[in-house]
């Protein structure tokens, strides 16, 4: 008896993923077959298919092409043309895989964070200018069951080319180590044209290595010029008070100050 496709899914973009009108989305799946999948190169007989279209449909379906090997796994890759989000607030899309030596189709592939299929394409419009954002990280504080005396070099990283497109990072500012030695910075400038939302982590020791936990993100404001995130990230999440920030670029300053720039 032969062996059906075992599993599918890894999918991304996931669910609720904001892009910017004007770009094309590339989709990514994940299939593995015993046997099969788990040998160098494409698995034989193996394909996928992406299906996209608005809400309500019609759906369009387009054929995905083997892009890697991902461990024992066979990666494929489709996208959704720029084309097909003019217009739209949203778009929706699943991917089934197919294997023809037995004619068998795996339904249901879900995403990165276990969503079930269909997947929502939120679709928002890009900046119209260059925009100068402030980043503010704050480690956790001594007694906490996380603190680190010495978190290294720090970097931001994201899903965008300012930020490495998730690489290594940008190295942060530590402005008042003795003051406060948990406070970071950083500003980095986006350019007009970019998507707006944005997914992003911090790396610390030298940037090596990951901040646990989902991903922060935010909206950046293009109605001026220089916008300030309007919090200090926790690095992973932790629960506690902020450590006092101390500068605003090479300005030493307060956080009340950074706030009354809103007022």
């Amino acid at each position: 008896m032969k062996k059906a496709i075992g599993w599918a899914g890894q999918i991304w973009p996931v669910n609720g993923t904001t892009v910017s009108e004007g770009s094309d989305v590339d989709v990514y799946l994940q299939i593995w077959k015993e046997g099969v999948t788990d040998q160098t190169g494409q698995g034989p007989g193996i394909s996928a298919t992406l299906h996209y279209g608005p809400n309500g449909g019609p759906y369009t379906s387009v054929e995905m092409v083997y892009n890697t090997d991902k461990g024992s796994n066979d990666e494929y890759m489709g996208t959704i043309p720029a084309s097909a989000l003019d217009g739209q607030s949203e778009i929706l899309f699943y991917c089934n895989a197919y294997d023809s030596t037995d004619y068998n189709t795996y339904l249901g592939a879900q995403d990165q964070n276990n969503n079930d299929p269909p997947f929502q394409i939120n679709i928002t419009q890009t900046l119209n200018q260059d925009v100068l954002v402030h980043f503010f990280l704050c480690f956790p504080p001594e007694g906490d069951p996380n603190y680190d005396p010495d978190p290294g070099m720090v970097c931001i990283t994201g899903d965008h080319d300012e930020l490495t497109g998730w690489g290594t990072g940008i190295e942060m500012e530590h402005p008042c180590p003795e003051y406060s030695p948990g406070f970071y910075q950083v500003s980095i400038l986006f350019h007009a044209g970019d998507n707006p939302y944005v997914q992003y982590k911090y790396r610390d020791h030298d940037c090596v290595d990951w901040e646990p936990g989902s991903n922060h993100t935010l909206y950046i404001a293009d109605w001026a010029p220089e916008w300030y995130v309007q919090w200090i990230d926790h690095w992973g999440y932790y629960a506690g008070d902020d450590c006092p920030p101390c500068g605003i670029a090479t300005e030493q300053s307060t956080w009340g100050e950074i706030k009354s720039i809103y007022r």
